[in-house]
């Protein structure tokens, strides 16, 4: 995300539409994880938005890039050092992708192993200016929704502040992504619109570390108290840029 408008800019995406974001990023106890961001332009399709008569795209496959570079290292060693060490960014990604426009189905789920938060806060950049079909293809979905952004991929992390560690887990949204999402929030929005509850945004966290207190009433314990989720509509993130903060204290052995 660049600072909070990117969210208020991917949920502009799918507006008349009916969708579920899915964020979700689990930790390991030396501070990795894996990041994932899942989402689904079924909908969008099928109101007719990106549908041209006589075309009939079909694809359901999972690219491990690792692999795609070790297959391909002959001919990337060809390229500048500059496109290499761009290409090179993608070793931490998959990415599994399902459409058909038979059936008018769009789904995506974009996989990032990151070694610390600071890797983290780094995704959208490493996925900036990719030459990557797939990635082009969602682009085109949105490229006339998009008011220009380089892709159709946001990046939810970078406008947040967070600490991990086995005592505790905080996120908080930057003191820049909150002048951010004031100066475009939507003041005619209220909280009967009939569009306020067709664009849901859920975010997972995944820990190794059991729960012991949790100070946001938004927030839903997993059964086994080693992950939370919060859900907001259109509305709650419009109204509120503090929704997805959160703080959680660890119990200690």
């Amino acid at each position: 995300m660049e600072k909070i408008k990117a969210t208020l800019l991917i949920i502009s995406l799918f507006i008349l539409t009916s969708c579920e974001i899915v964020q979700e990023t689990k930790f390991e106890s030396d501070g990795s994880g894996k990041y994932s961001l899942g989402f689904d332009l079924s909908e969008m399709m099928k109101m007719g938005q990106d549908t041209k008569e006589g075309t009939n795209e079909q694809l359901d496959t999972l690219i491990v890039f690792s692999e795609f570079l070790e297959i391909k290292k002959d001919s990337i060693s060809k390229l500048s050092k500059e496109k290499q060490d761009k290409i090179k960014q993608l070793e931490n990604f998959s990415l599994y992708i399902k459409t058909d426009s038979i059936s008018n189905k769009f789904e995506m789920k974009i996989n990032y192993d990151f070694d610390n938060l600071s890797e983290l806060k780094l995704f959208g950049e490493k996925l900036k200016e990719q030459d990557i079909k797939e990635l082009e293809l969602l682009s085109s979905k949105t490229k006339d929704m998009k008011n220009g952004e380089d892709n159709g991929i946001p990046d939810f992390n970078k406008s947040y502040n967070t600490v991990f560690n086995k005592e505790l887990f905080s996120t908080k949204i930057s003191p820049e992504g909150l002048v951010e999402a004031e100066k475009n929030k939507d003041t005619t929005m209220t909280k009967d619109n009939p569009m306020a509850d067709m664009i849901r945004f859920k975010t997972k966290y995944f820990f190794p570390y059991k729960i012991k207190k949790v100070n946001n009433k938004n927030v839903r314990v997993l059964p086994d108290f080693k992950g939370i989720e919060i859900t907001g509509n259109l509305f709650e993130i419009n109204n509120d840029p503090k929704y997805f903060d959160v703080d959680i204290e660890f119990e200690q052995e």
